[in-house]
């Protein structure tokens, strides 16, 4: 297996924020250059949430007893 099943998702919602991002730009702009420096601004914004928000594997939950 090239990367795991998390590091797909992380990646993959990452890459969804850049295109939205650059399409919502490009709209605006009419303009490639800026449409991609919007997309790779939201790319790397992106992956350092998504990977916070999933969690990593080797954490405890939480447990819900009480």
């Amino acid at each position: 297996m090239l990367i795991t099943v998390r590091a797909a998702v992380i990646l993959g919602a990452a890459f969804v924020a850049a295109t939205i991002a650059a399409a919502l730009v490009f709209a605006e702009t009419n303009s490639w250059p800026t449409a991609l420096f919007a997309a790779g601004a939201a790319f790397g914004g992106a992956l350092p949430v998504a990977n916070k928000v999933i969690g990593s594997p080797d954490e405890p939950q939480p447990s819900r007893r009480r």
